[in-house]
């Protein structure tokens, strides 16, 4: 069944989904992507993987744990400091969706290319109609993968350390953790780790 509303056609919700599910566009592909990452499901993000290498598993699963555990950090923040234990990992999560969603997108063929403001392009290639994400490895020089390694390391010694220290008391408060959070990953260099 279709019905119209002000000349546009309404397609049924299977039908849409079906049309829109991640795969269906470059874009799409990108945000499905992006958001398993920063929601810390790398099994979700492999899916939309073309044939990932050892190296894009092992970038995909860090940047995936991360996220978890900077989740996890701020879940405890919260937790400890009521809506001001924010520390800035969710609005972060909205400064990159919002840059995919605004990305500029060239296909060519079938292949494309992602290009969010203030990341990276992800490149993106066509697989038997779906758009799958090209080598996430590839995207990071042999250096940032080093930087991601140590970034993963850091930032699981630094949840557990500032877990340790909110649930003590030693934090006294939100903005101290931030500061903490902040001072820690780089945060408050010009040529600091991201969050």
């Amino acid at each position: 069944m279709r019905a119209t509303v002000e000349g546009m056609w309404l397609l049924p919700l299977a039908l849409a989904t079906t049309l829109l599910a991640p795969g269906s566009t470059p874009l799409d592909t990108a945000r499905a992507y992006f958001e398993a990452i920063l929601r810390g499901e790398s099994d979700r993000a492999l899916v939309l993987v073309y044939e990932p290498s050892q190296a894009d598993r092992w970038v995909v699963e860090a940047s995936a744990a991360r996220e978890r555990g900077l989740s996890h950090l701020e879940e405890l923040a919260r937790s400890r400091f009521g809506e001001r234990g924010d520390l800035g990992v969710a609005a972060h999560r909205r400064r990159v969706l919002q840059a995919i969603v605004l990305a500029k997108v060239e296909v060519q063929g079938d292949r494309a290319e992602v290009r969010p403001e203030g990341e990276r392009p992800l490149r993106l290639r066509r697989v038997a109609g779906a758009w799958k994400v090209l080598s996430p490895a590839e995207r990071l020089t042999g250096e940032e993968r080093g930087a991601l390694s140590r970034a993963l390391e850091k930032t699981q010694a630094v949840a557990e350390d500032l877990a340790a220290r909110i649930r003590s008391g030693a934090l006294r408060s939100a903005r101290e953790a931030r500061a903490a959070l902040s001072k820690v990953l780089g945060q408050d260099r010009e040529d600091g780790v991201p969050l």
